[in-house]
């Protein structure tokens, strides 16, 4: 069943302009009368292709009807983009009349043809000396269906000869495939219409962020979801086979360029490779003793790595004004995000406080006679480029303690009438990189001078 937003039956829309005209004649119109005449031929066609295109305009914003670019404008909505049209593929090879005693290069992009259908080499490949022949992968230069099945042998001329002019022929080694063309509407309709289905349970890192700034959204600016990390420590029995000792532990998530091995109850750490090896692959972590190191007549080892527990994740918001969380909205959070309806049963969910660094703001800055006043207000005054740089240091998490940011701030404000200083000497703050759970957070320490200086600074 067709929805219509507007009447678009003919008969209807004739039957109600003829109803108008009579009632504003005042009198009926009878067949072979030229108002009714006008009425039939000249209005009524143009009301019914007026009204059908307004209905399909207001049917296009249903996915139900929508084609084309309002489709894609649907899809967009939804995150859910339309797949474009692939380039099908196939193996060329680069032929020489007789080997060179030098490297023959193709480069990324040289076209061949056969069968009015061109290829480009894909990437750049060398045909080392003393060889006839190199292969490499030839992309259609179109994407489409259309470029399949080009078979074996078809592809012969070389288009680029200037690039490559040692090389005597080419030639496909294997039939075209795997180009597709753009998506058509029907199918894409039905991808945007299944696209809430993507939306996952299983405790996305982006799911959790949202919930964690959904909890409290007029406080919490910004959330940092990451796995949790823990050291491990423990100590291991050695176990010996062919005259080999080794120690093992099991684990997905162990951080293999974290580990520390000390002899059992030392707090002196053996060398690697001196002492030991180590391999961990499938989930397992092998320690393997050398027989002249350190550890060879151990029969225990002490060892300490990270590990990141599977199903862990812990979560780390900040406040707008740049203070740290108390507990009350850290449980807000926490609440929030362990609802049965969002968190998965298997994972574990920690909130925390970040943790801070202070800094202190120490400059001088120079500024003419003429901009004085007004350079002062810019820099030093409220919503100045100082007050700015707290705002914006302490507004999120991650964010690294910048000093370039401020002196941007104060020799290029972009705010309706801000004069910039000329020059800038920042002492503090010095640059800090800080973790992804680290806040910036001004000390109070602050010490600010300007010098005023004509010509040029």
């Amino acid at each position: 069943m067709n929805l219509d937003f507007v009447q678009t039956n003919a008969a209807d829309i004739l039957n109600t302009i003829l109803t108008t005209l009579e009632n504003g004649c005042g009198e009926p119109l009878y067949p072979g009368d030229e108002r009714r005449l006008f009425g039939e031929a000249g209005l009524a066609p143009i009301f019914v292709t007026f009204f059908n295109a307004v209905n399909d305009g207001c049917r296009q914003k249903l996915l139900r009807y929508a084609r084309g670019e309002v489709l894609d404008a649907l899809g967009e909505n939804n995150h859910c983009t339309r797949k474009p049209a692939e380039k099908a593929e196939t193996t060329l090879r680069f032929s020489l009349a007789a080997a060179l005693p030098n490297n023959v290069i193709i480069p990324e992009g040289v076209r061949v043809t056969g069968n009015s259908k061109y290829f480009a080499t894909e990437s750049t490949v060398t045909l080392q000396a003393g060889n006839t022949y190199v292969d490499v992968i030839g992309v259609a230069v179109e994407g489409g269906t259309d470029y399949n099945g080009i078979e074996t042998g078809s592809i012969t001329e070389i288009v680029d000869t200037y690039l490559i002019p040692e090389i005597s022929s080419v030639t496909n080694t294997t039939a075209s495939s795997g180009g597709t063309d753009v998506e058509e509407d029907n199918a894409y309709r039905e991808r945007i219409r299944s696209a809430d289905d993507r939306l996952s349970t299983a405790g996305t890192a982006a799911g959790y962020r949202y919930y964690a700034i959904a909890a409290d959204p007029n406080n919490i600016a910004d959330a940092v979801v990451e796995d949790e990390e823990t050291q491990l420590s423990v100590t291991l029995d050695l176990y010996t086979k062919s005259s080999t000792k080794y120690a093992f532990l099991g684990g997905n998530g162990l951080h293999e360029d974290t580990l520390l091995v000390y002899p059992h109850g030392s707090s002196s750490a053996a060398a690697i490779t001196t002492d030991y090896t180590v391999d961990y692959s499938n989930n397992l972590l092998t320690i393997t003793i050398v027989s002249a190191g350190a550890l060879a007549s151990a029969t225990q080892i002490d060892i300490k790595i990270k590990d990141t527990p599977p199903g862990s994740v812990i979560i780390t918001p900040v406040r707008y004004d740049g203070t740290v969380p108390d507990a009350a909205l850290l449980a807000k959070v926490l609440a929030a995000c362990t609802d049965s309806q969002i968190k998965p049963l298997t994972d574990k969910v920690t909130v925390q406080a970040p943790t801070t660094h202070s800094f202190d703001i120490n400059l001088t800055y120079y500024t003419t006679a003429a901009d004085e006043s007004a350079c002062i207000t810019t820099v030093e005054g409220e919503g100045g480029a100082i007050d700015r740089y707290i705002e914006w240091q302490h507004s999120g998490l991650n964010r690294d303690i910048n000093p370039d940011y401020l002196r941007k701030l104060i020799l290029a404000p972009d705010w309706d009438g801000a004069v910039p200083a000329t020059r800038v000497d920042i002492t503090y703050p010095a640059y800090v990189d800080l973790k992804s759970t680290e806040l910036a957070q001004f000390s109070g320490n602050l010490t600010v001078s300007h010098v005023v200086k004509e010509g040029v600074i």
